[in-house]
């Protein structure tokens, strides 16, 4: 998979979601994406704001997911899986539209 150009981009979609490693209760979690994006939808995506989170202090004023090549990473509580994957689900919308060819 390259890096996608503006005439041939699609938008961005999840293929697979891993999780990698465990410290304490927190999770590595990676999400694959179906093409590499470039910097400025890596940079929406990441700077988007989602709204709050809900659950303890840690996530609520924790770190964001990162974009890395082809694939989203980020360490949750293992206890808020879901509410990660709707928070990259949603980051993934906004980035889609505002990056759209």
């Amino acid at each position: 998979m390259g890096q996608s150009t503006a005439a041939t981009r699609s938008p961005i979609a999840i293929v697979a979601r891993t999780t990698r490693a465990e410290l304490g209760d927190r999770i590595e979690v990676e999400w694959a994406l179906s093409d590499e994006p470039g910097a400025e939808w890596s940079g929406t995506f990441e700077l988007t704001s989602v709204g709050e989170r809900t659950g303890p202090d840690e996530w609520r004023n924790g770190g964001v997911p990162e974009v890395v090549g082809p694939v989203v990473r980020w360490f949750v509580p293992s206890a808020l899986l879901d509410d990660a994957d709707a928070e990259v689900q949603a980051r993934l919308a906004v980035a889609n539209e505002r990056c759209a060819p």
